[in-house]
Parts: C-alpha cells; sequence; structure tokens
C-alpha cells in the first residue's frame, strides 16, 4: 500500500501551468487580431452593435464561467512562472508569498465571474 506523506501536488501545478501556457499561446493572437485590428476598424459591423453582443453574451452565467476559468488558467501560468523565476533568480521567498501569488490566481478569475454575474 502506498504511503500519503511522501506525495506532492507539483504534477498538478505544472499541468495548470502546462494549460494555461498553451491556452495562451493560442487564443492571445486571435484575441489581439480580433479586438484590436477587425473590431475597430468595423469588420464585425458598427462598433456599438458588436458591443451590445458582445456584453449580452458574456452576462450568461456559463459563458462567463469559461471566460473566467480560461483568463484564470493564463493567470496561474503567469504566477507560477514568476514564482519559479524567483527561484532561478537565487530569490526564496517564504511560504506566504507563495500563498499569495497563487491566491492571486485564483481570486481574480472567481471575482470576475461573481462581477459578470451581477452585471
Amino acid at each position: 500500500m502506498r504511503r500519503w506523506e511522501n506525495r506532492t501536488n507539483e504534477s498538478v501545478m505544472w499541468a495548470i501551468f502546462a494549460g494555461g501556457g498553451q491556452l495562451a499561446v493560442v487564443t492571445m493572437p486571435a484575441l489581439v487580431v480580433v479586438f484590436g485590428l477587425l473590431i475597430p476598424f468595423g469588420v464585425f459591423g458598427d462598433a456599438g452593435q458588436t458591443y451590445a453582443a458582445l456584453s449580452g453574451a458574456l452576462t450568461h452565467p456559463a459563458i462567463s464561467f469559461a471566460v473566467c476559468a480560461a483568463l484564470g488558467i493564463i493567470l496561474w501560468h503567469c504566477c507560477h512562472r514568476g514564482y519559479h523565476a524567483l527561484h532561478d533568480l537565487g530569490l526564496h521567498p517564504p511560504e506566504i508569498v507563495r500563498a499569495s501569488i497563487y491566491g492571486i490566481a485564483i481570486l481574480i478569475p472567481a471575482a470576475g465571474w461573481v462581477l459578470a454575474l451581477t452585471a
């Protein structure tokens, strides 16, 4: 029988890190093109109509949860990379810093989802 004392959650942390990196690589260029070029130049119609359609879709609970979860995974990737960059620089912060960094990655998407539900 295996003992739980020697187990670590590091593989879960790195799996979320990898998923966030992959999601960022796939979605960010498309988001930059759509929201930075296509919408401002009126490819999808009037900017006001596009805003109304997007805000109507993003206030749906399932869609807002999916967007906040995707952004949360990307934020987790950024926080995990930042925390391990500190280790690469020879800085070893206390456990409260680690809890704060990963707490930010969890709380910001949760707060965004709550704000989307109240809008």
